[in-house]
């Protein structure tokens, strides 16, 4: 395994409960993709992203956050351990992703928090993008990161005092919310 880590931001997603592309929406003058592109930037590695102007994915009909990871992991074939965040949990404070970087390096297998399987630190493993290209290829194969996680014997963390930031924002309700009691990261503006 490479040691070379990066940042993979989910961003490929249908976006249905939103009902619109959540990497666009606004979020103190630029989108939420680039929003959390640029805080995600504090934990001085590389950040890519998965879908439209970013890292494509391979397949056509959506199959969810796998086929994002293995399109990173083909695109970018030094990087050897990814820190995948989805785009749609703006209120995440990046200093809390360090445990898992530091957790995934040690024990070089996935990891994630106890209550939800994203963030997740995710080394690419000998056989990881084989198991996932045999999941994607079967229409009723798995498709969820816990089903991952647990494959290759990941690890949980406890899960850190942090509030709502591990909230996934899926509904225009939610992400009004977010907006209405947002505090700016230092540096960002309005």
């Amino acid at each position: 395994m490479n040691a070379h880590s990066a940042v993979l931001v989910l961003a490929g997603g249908r976006s249905r409960r939103m009902g619109r592309d959540k990497a666009g929406l606004p979020v103190h003058g630029t989108t939420l993709l680039d929003w959390q592109k640029r805080r995600l930037e504090a934990l001085d590695l590389p950040v890519y992203h998965s879908g439209p102007g970013g890292i494509p994915d391979q397949h056509a009909d959506f199959p969810g956050p796998l086929a994002g990871m293995a399109a990173a992991a083909r695109a970018h074939p030094e990087i050897g351990a990814w820190l995948v965040v989805p785009v749609d949990m703006p209120g995440l404070n990046p200093e809390h992703l360090r445990p898992l970087l530091a957790s995934m390096a040690e024990v070089a297998r996935p990891v994630a928090y106890r209550d939800t399987p994203l963030p997740l630190g995710l080394p690419i493993l000998e056989g990881l993008l084989d198991r996932i290209d045999t999941w994607l290829a079967d229409p009723d194969g798995p498709r969820s990161i816990r089903h991952l996680h647990r494959t290759f014997d990941g690890l949980w963390l406890p899960t850190p005092e942090a509030g709502d930031e591990l909230i996934n924002l899926n509904t225009p309700d939610e992400w009004q919310r977010f907006l209405a009691t947002a505090s700016l990261p230092a540096g960002d503006s309005a």
